[in-house]
């Protein structure tokens, strides 16, 4: 299950690109949380936040609201998932990658799955459980499998229950769900770092790299003006292609029909380019 975090005021400047490209692979499987009803989505495929959450607004309350709300459709959809993924709108997935990796593990395991927030684990101090832990960014992107969010029941039942639990403890959304994973079922994040957010400064910065490493990455962060794929050839025009998220999509599954043609005209401008 692809549980997709947006707002309405996003809609066009990232939920657009995500739509038409990754989204349009898994649509039967995403889901969405968003403040208002959008366009090209089902009433039955979202589910809105702006009578409970208030003013979309990037503070600790709404984000831990919003949160809350990826449980309720977890819940809701229980029966019919072995793994449960939040993303952020500001976030392509390469979703045959993701799914070949979560192949791999036991989905009868409760897991906690992502990219580590900070470099270090998270030194909490105060009771109860005074100890350090490790947390995962969920704009990198957040799996966790069945047994972990059955597991979870107990503290994500309501949406206030979520939201005064971040409020009593001072964390924000992602720090306060990897706080309940690890301090009341003891369970350590499973790090992968082909988890990217727009957060990751030097993840763009290496071309050569990038280039023979792109195609394994899970996730890619993107934004304007500096953190999006540049140095992959652009396929589209650039109007229509603002973060090269279709050239991406496109050289992440050459099989579809448009990716082919564009992909072969991209050959045969450079072959000309040679002669």
């Amino acid at each position: 299950m692809y549980v997709v975090r947006t707002s309405s005021r996003f809609y066009r400047t990232r939920l657009q690109h995500v739509l038409q490209t990754w989204i349009s692979l898994v649509s039967q499987h995403a889901y969405f949380v968003t403040d208002k009803l959008l366009p090209s989505i089902s009433h039955d495929h979202l589910i809105l936040t702006d009578e409970i959450c208030g003013q979309d607004k990037h503070a600790m309350d709404t984000l831990c609201c919003k949160t809350a709300h990826d449980f309720k459709l977890f819940h809701r959809h229980l029966t019919n998932y072995d793994w449960f993924c939040h993303f952020d709108d500001d976030q392509y997935v390469n979703t045959r990658k993701l799914e070949e990796y979560l192949s791999t593990l036991d989905s009868n395991r409760p897991y906690y799955i992502g990219r580590n927030s900070w470099a270090k684990a998270l030194a909490r101090r105060k009771e109860p459980f005074p100890y350090s832990f490790w947390f995962a960014t969920l704009g990198a992107g957040v799996c966790l499998s069945k047994p972990l969010v059955r597991l979870l029941q107990p503290y994500t039942q309501n949406i206030s229950q979520f939201v005064n639990g971040c409020l009593k403890e001072n964390y924000h959304d992602d720090i306060y769900l990897g706080f309940l994973i690890f301090g009341y079922l003891n369970i350590t994040l499973t790090k992968n770092n082909q988890f990217h957010s727009h957060l990751e400064k030097d993840f763009y910065n290496d071309k050569q790299k990038f280039l023979e490493t792109f195609n394994e990455q899970i996730t890619f962060g993107f934004g304007l003006p500096n953190y999006y794929p540049v140095f992959l050839p652009n396929l589209y025009e650039s109007r229509l292609d603002r973060y090269r998220l279709r050239s991406l999509h496109c050289l992440l599954n050459p099989h579809i029909d448009e990716c082919q043609m564009r992909i072969h005209k991209l050959v045969l401008n450079v072959t000309k380019s040679f002669r």
